[in-house]
This record gives structure tokens, sequence and C-alpha cells, in this order.
């Protein structure tokens, strides 16, 4: 057992993993996503303060205090797209040594292009037309084509760059017009390409492209983010954990986009007084709602009442930063990473948790969220913020019951053999 991290599939996965989280791209999405929730997380205070007045009878929809509230929300995830095309491409072109903030200016740019085509619109009758950019994409429905157009935008731009395909100013022009110029070339074939595709799109499928793109992918995403698929997702995220590869920067890149619509939707659903709609990415936020990834905290507080020295110092060290679901203290200190007893258990409750809480929210006991709370907050707090329902404050208890029970045959038998560890080493000594 002790050898299975040496044997070909565990190398193989490892690999992968690596190369995942290695990839620039990836981490382009990832670290750009994590750009953006500053800006998440401000527009869910005021909408989340606007939400509790409306629940208690202070607010209606109608009242003028209620919409101003919403303003920074709508501000927010209602052009979350626009954010991200900017923060991805910024921190694409960061890793390849380029220009940053023109790459994400320019992608901006290309964006808006792409997804929000001019549009005449007949007003009502004898009041004319009215011409203008169609905004309807710039909220979470255009997330893929935000993370593409940053994507592609800053890789056309360096391949520009690497092959010399630029305009060059003279040294004495200050640097600022040196990089608008170096950008001028690369920034037209980009524009052209997507006005080509966003406009075609329009003129021959009556379509925005966001939506298409959209509906191409719906059949993978539909598999990807079923229960299956997200129980899978979990999986290869702790799996990944337990070989010290970092596997939620490595799943999130295909989450992030869907995880947004179904906070969006849902938000929608809730203004206009219709019922809620479970989405299974819901369950991905079990494998860390209860002390970190692997809902590591029963693990932590078997530890506090170990025999094992090495364990008790550990879980010591990591019960405060748990309460706010940070591990990294167990997973490197226990460790967890490359113990072949632990990981079992680390993997396992999750899945099981996962398939509790669906059950949970089949049976309408717990209620799907629509609040978009971003921040680590104290285990409890963001099932309940992000749903104003007091019976999801139990998706942690229920967490952390099934994981106590999953780990503890394990931690008794990883126990064990440290402490005999211990003894010899004083031993020894």
């Amino acid at each position: 057992m002790a050898n299975v991290y040496e044997s070909k599939p565990m190398k193989w996965v490892k690999k992968v993993g690596e190369k995942v989280v290695s990839n620039k791209g990836i981490q382009a999405i990832s670290s750009g996503m994590m750009m953006v929730m500053g800006v998440i997380l401000l527009g869910a205070v005021f909408q989340l303060l606007a939400v509790i007045l409306q629940t208690v009878g202070v607010l209606d929809q109608t009242s003028g205090i209620y919409n101003a509230l919403m303003v920074p929300y709508k501000v927010s995830m209602g052009f979350i797209s626009v954010y991200v095309a900017f923060t991805i491409a910024y921190s694409y072109a960061k890793s390849l040594k380029m220009q940053a903030l023109m790459a994400g200016l320019n992608s901006i740019l290309i964006f808006l292009i792409a997804a929000a085509p001019i549009k005449t619109v007949t007003l009502a009758e004898d009041a004319g037309t009215f011409t203008g950019m169609d905004t309807m994409a710039l909220d979470a429905k255009g997330m893929f084509v935000a993370i593409i157009v940053a994507l592609t935008t800053v890789k056309l731009a360096h391949f520009f760059e690497k092959h010399n395909l630029v305009i060059k100013m003279p040294a004495a022009v200050p640097e600022f017009l040196q990089d608008t110029f170096r950008s001028l070339i690369p920034l037209t074939v980009n524009a052209a390409i997507w006005t080509l595709l966003g406009h075609g799109c329009v003129a021959l499928t009556q379509t925005a492209l966001p939506v298409l793109v959209t509906g191409l992918l719906g059949m993978p995403l539909a598999a990807l983010t079923s229960v299956p698929g997200i129980i899978i997702i979990v999986v290869i995220a702790s799996l990944l954990w337990t070989m010290g590869v970092h596997g939620t920067v490595a799943v999130y890149a295909a989450i992030a986009a869907p995880l947004m619509q179904y906070y969006a939707t849902n938000y929608a659903n809730h203004e206009a007084g219709t019922a809620l709609v479970f989405m299974p990415i819901a369950l991905f936020g079990i494998i860390n709602c209860c002390g970190g990834t692997g809902n590591t905290l029963a693990l932590c507080v078997m530890g506090l009442f170990s025999k094992s020295e090495q364990i008790k110092a550990v879980s010591k060290a990591a019960i405060v930063p748990g309460l706010f679901n940070i591990n990294e203290p167990i997973i490197f200190g226990y460790p967890i990473m490359y113990n072949p007893i632990l990981c079992i258990p680390f993997i396992l409750n999750s899945v099981i948790t996962m398939i509790i809480c669906y059950f949970g929210y089949m049976l309408n006991i717990f209620k799907p969220a629509y609040i978009s709370i971003t921040a680590n907050l104290p285990i409890g707090f963001a099932p309940y913020l992000t749903t104003l329902s007091w019976t999801n404050i139990f998706i942690p208890v229920i967490a952390f019951a099934v994981a106590f029970v999953c780990y503890w045959p394990f931690f008794k038998v990883y126990e064990k053999q440290l402490v005999e560890k211990e003894a010899m080493a004083k031993e020894a000594a």
C-alpha cells in the first residue's frame, strides 16, 4: 500500500495534474478569476444587505433604497465578463512577459466587439428607433467568450511580438507610445477576427456569439456539471492534493464560469419571484465546507487528543486556520500528502457528503444559493449567507460527522504507526 503513489497510474495522474496546474493559460484563468473576487464580494455585500432588508419587510423591490443598494451588485455581476476579460488577459500577458495592462485593455475592447454587437431597436409606435450596444451578454452569460477572447488575443499578440510583426518606434519615443504602437497590428488583426465572428454569428444564426458558444458547450458542460461529473471533479481535485498538486487550481478553470452562472441565474429567479434552481455545481463547495479541502476539521479535532506528539502539535497549530477552511498545515503537517492511509478518507468523505447533500437539495431541505459570497468565512457562515436559509448551516455539520466517521479508523492506524516511531526515536536518543 505504501508504494501506491509509485504505481504507473498514479504517476500518470500526477504528471497530468502538474501539467494542467503549470499551464500558463490555466494559471491565467485561475488567477484572473481570483482577481475579480473583490468585485464580486463588493456586489455581494450590498446584495446581501438589500435582500435581508427585503426579507424582514423593511424594503421591497420597487423601493428606491432597494434599487440603490443593488447598484453595486448589478455593476459587478452585470459586467462580470468584462472584468474577467481584463483580468485573465492581464494575468496571461504577465506570465508571457508582455505589457500586461495593454493586453487587458485590448482584451476588453475585443470582448465588447465579440459579445456586445450594435443593434437597432424599434421603439414604441411613432417613437422611431434606437441604436446601441447589446449588453445582455456582459454578465455571467458571456463568461466563456470572455475567457476565450482573453486567451486568444494575448496568444496572437505574443505570436506577433515573437516574430517581430509589430510597429517599432525609436527609443526616444515615450514608453507608453511604444507600447501603443507595438500592440496596433495584433490588435487590428484580433479586432478583424472577432468582428467577423461576432457579427457573422448574428447575421447567419440570428444568435449572439455568447449564446451560440454556450449552446455548443451545452452537452459537454451538462456532463461536466452533472452530479456524477462534479463528483469526478472533486475526486480528481482531492487526489491531486494528496500528491502535492494544488487540485483546486487544476479544476477551477472548468467550473468557474458555470459557478458564476449558477449564482446569476438564481438571483434572477429570486428577483422574479420564481423558484430557485438547484444545479449540481453547488455540490463542489462541499469539498472544503468544514476545515478546508477534504473537510479536515474532524481530523484536526481528533488530533488534539492524539497520543502522537507530532499529530497533537500539528492539530494545535491547524485548529484556528481550519475554522476558516484553511488546512495546509494539516495536508503538509500530518501529512496527508503522499500518505496512503489518510488519502482514502480524505477523498471518500467529500463524495459521501455530496451524495447526502444532493438528496437534501432534492427534498428541499437545503436551499440553492443565489448570493455570491466568495470570501473565506468561518465554517457555516457561507452556507447561510449565500442562501439566507438556516437549514443550509447543517451542510458543514453533516460534512463534519461524515468526515469524522471516515477518518477515525484510518486515523487510529496512522496514529499507532507514529506513536511506535516516536517511542523508538526516544529509545534511540
